[in-house]
């Protein structure tokens, strides 16, 4: 009866209490809210719409280790906004999160986040419910996106039955569709080859600005080669993926 009041809630425009939002536990309104948010942005995004016009949410992750299904967490989302072809610098998403378990030392050493530091911030579904708002009516871009979106997935389909529906980019695969014969699908390797700032190098929001950074690279070597609309740049890259 308490969960189905917490619903109701939700359904007339209230939030509900966030008494939950350090300890993990899960709050059916928020599930609901994630569903809803996500089957929203179904085919949302036409497939002509201009490169150059479309709103991009630049994202990246840092997390307790590599494997997703073998008990590693997530420990921060980050994302900035790509929109008009301009990065937009006073905008963007940062967001510490509790992965209720250990931050491996390693872990620690490469990202800089500490257990302390997430003790007290709030559980992922809890993030990824303020991620979807920001990422609203946007195509999502991320380097090696399949990484990333192996973490929330597992999340989504775990508690919510579902999986984002954005259209993605992947940085990763245009630097090898886009960039041939030269050796730099990495970030490390396009940071290099942009001659770009590694400042923030291995934290969510310094990748996720990076990233960012690459893709506006991109978008000027697709609009020489007459790759204009979204619909253009997902058949160069089925294309491609023949070649």
């Amino acid at each position: 009866m308490k969960d189905l009041f917490r619903i109701l809630q939700w359904a007339v425009g209230l939030r509900s209490p966030r008494k939950d939002i350090v300890s993990g536990e899960i709050d059916p309104a928020v599930l609901l809210e994630i569903r809803y948010k996500i089957a929203a942005e179904k085919n949302k995004i036409p497939l002509d719409t201009p490169l150059m016009k479309a709103r991009f949410v630049v994202f990246d992750l840092e997390t307790t280790g590599l494997y997703p299904f073998s008990g590693d967490e997530i420990t921060s989302v980050s994302a900035v906004v790509v929109e008009n072809g301009q990065l937009k610098k006073d905008s963007y998403f940062d967001q510490l999160v509790n992965p209720h378990r250990e931050i491996p030392p390693l872990a620690t050493e490469i990202t800089g986040i500490t257990n302390e530091m997430v003790e007290n911030s709030p559980s992922i579904l809890w993030v990824l419910n303020e991620f979807l708002d920001f990422a609203r009516n946007s195509v999502l871009v991320a380097h090696n996106s399949d990484f990333d979106l192996h973490f929330i997935n597992i999340k989504l389909k775990q508690y919510c039955h579902t999986k984002i529906s954005h259209h993605i980019v992947d940085t990763f695969i245009l630097a090898n569709a886009l960039l041939t014969g030269k050796n730099c699908q990495t970030l490390d390797a396009l940071i290099r080859f942009y001659n770009l700032s590694p400042e923030g190098r291995h934290t969510s929001l310094g990748d996720a600005l990076v990233t960012a950074e690459i893709l506006l690279e991109f978008l000027k070597i697709l609009a020489s080669r007459n790759i204009h609309t979204l619909g253009d740049l997902y058949n160069y890259l089925h294309w491609r993926s023949f070649q």
